[in-house]
């Protein structure tokens, strides 16, 4: 089955999808998402989407990047279907399960983290949960050290430990305390007003200076803080690259002070970078790896990988009775098999080297394109104004206009200025030139004021 692509039968949101949507606003709080888009799919291929009023969708978006399979890919679903007509349930807090065993073996032999042992979630948010309760258990220690620009999910943990918009802590205190947060290091916009492409190093030490001569000397007593907990490349803050040495030398920091050191690598896991882990790049190893979204192509399966040392908890303290269910199990088994086999980490380091080169080539035309970074699939646009501030305004109408030419374009950041590029890792080269190609048209038809509406994100 195949898709002509993009195709818009009806401008979107066609009459189907509007129907929809007020049925939804009726009986589902506004507290279950930021609706980035008024698209109700249907069904799915690869990396297109057909809504429900037949129109089909390049998709940069990948549900959160979390689709990382793409749509209905045929090993998929005969996994799946084959081990939901066997049995659909089987409890691993209580009894064994073939295919959470098969799934657990595969990402410790992947993960890079040596005798590896995994703790199983349902989503991002939980593993983040999870590796909470670990890293206390394992040391005793109550403090947790988290960066700014963090988003790493919404259960009661992962909400205490974000700091991506402070609106996502509102009305819900008090949360889980003993949590000291510090700036990222990112190149392009930080604190210090360091150029972190042209001056790395200098950027690197301004951090560890403040993180060793403020806040471990001022804030926190560094032989109480269990873990410091990280996304290699920040994901919702705006796909913030840090520089290549940072995690390797602040290892060496949080060695020195008896810290571990966990890598939430829900969004950056599972090949979206183009290794299979983001820490590979950064030639560090963690104490944790927390993962999520594209383990089951975004069906359902999360979970902490750590050092064996580290993860024996109290039986049954990290107990969640639809974790590794057999059908996601066989979900993830097909995902990392799909993975593997078919080489996509390949095509993830060729199709998202393609997509930098000519967003590059964009950044050259347009003034308003400050910043393009990523690796892999995971790929962010910041969009300024003249004097070099965020624009969210003009980023909301590029993706509103990409939307309405047949193409998913997220927006987001700490400024909600960054364009979001995280498509299935699927995706063909053909799809992402045309995918590349609207958003560019998209882009001159908001400078030109063509565009009224604009897409919401995260504020």
């Amino acid at each position: 089955m195949s898709f002509e692509y993009p195709k818009i039968v009806v401008k979107p949101p066609g009459p189907k999808a509007k129907e929809l949507i007020e049925r939804e606003k009726k009986v589902v709080s506004q507290g279950l998402g930021v609706k980035l888009f008024p698209v109700v799919p249907e069904r799915g291929y690869g990396a297109l989407i057909e809504d429900v009023d037949g129109n089909v969708f390049i998709d940069f978006l990948a549900g959160a990047a979390a689709a990382s399979t793409g749509y209905a890919h045929p090993k998929l679903v005969k996994e799946v279907q084959e081990q939901v007509k066997k049995i659909q349930h089987s409890m691993i807090g209580y009894t064994y399960s073939k295919r959470a065993i098969e799934v657990a073996e595969i990402l410790a032999e992947k993960a890079p983290i040596r005798d590896a042992k995994i703790l199983f979630g349902l989503s991002g948010s939980d593993a983040m949960d999870l590796t909470m309760k670990i890293a206390r258990f394992a040391t005793r220690k109550p403090w947790f050290i988290a960066f700014i620009g963090a988003y790493h999910g919404q259960t009661y943990g992962a909400t205490s430990i974000a700091a991506f918009q402070s609106s996502q802590k509102r009305g819900f205190s008090p949360m889980v305390p003993n949590v000291v947060w510090v700036p990222y290091p990112n190149p392009y916009r930080n604190p210090w007003g360091i150029n972190g492409y042209e001056n790395p190093a200098d950027l690197i030490n301004a951090f560890l200076d403040y993180l060793e001569h403020y806040v471990l000397a001022h804030v926190v007593p560094p032989d109480e803080v269990s873990v410091l907990i990280a996304e290699p490349i920040q994901g919702d803050g705006g796909i913030v690259v840090p520089p290549k040495n940072f995690f390797s030398e602040l290892k060496g920091v949080l060695e020195e002070h008896g810290i571990l050191l966990a890598m939430d690598e829900v969004q950056t896991g599972i090949g979206r970078t183009g290794k299979w882990f983001a820490s590979e790049h950064f030639e560090v190893e963690p104490d944790f790896i927390a993962f999520g979204k594209g383990v089951a192509s975004g069906m359902g399966l999360s979970g902490v990988i750590g050092k064996a040392k580290l993860m024996d908890m109290t039986s049954g303290s990290a107990l969640l009775t639809p974790a590794a269910n057999p059908v996601i199990s066989a979900a993830a088994y097909a995902t990392l098999k799909i993975i593997e086999e078919e080489k996509i980490l390949e095509n993830v380091n060729k199709v998202g080297e393609f997509i930098r080169k000519r967003l590059h080539e964009m950044m050259e035309r347009y003034e308003v394109i400050g910043d393009v970074r990523g690796m892999g699939l995971m790929n962010g646009v910041e969009i300024i104004k003249s004097n070099g501030a965020p624009d969210p305004e003009l980023t909301g109408k590029i993706c509103w206009r990409a939307f309405e030419l047949g193409l998913i374009l997220p927006s987001y950041g700490m400024f909600g200025n960054v364009i979001r590029i995280t498509p299935p890792l699927v995706i063909t080269k053909e799809q992402a030139e045309k995918g590349l190609e609207i958003m560019e048209q998209a882009l001159k038809d908001a400078l030109a004021g063509k565009v009224v509406h604009r897409t919401v994100t995260w504020h």
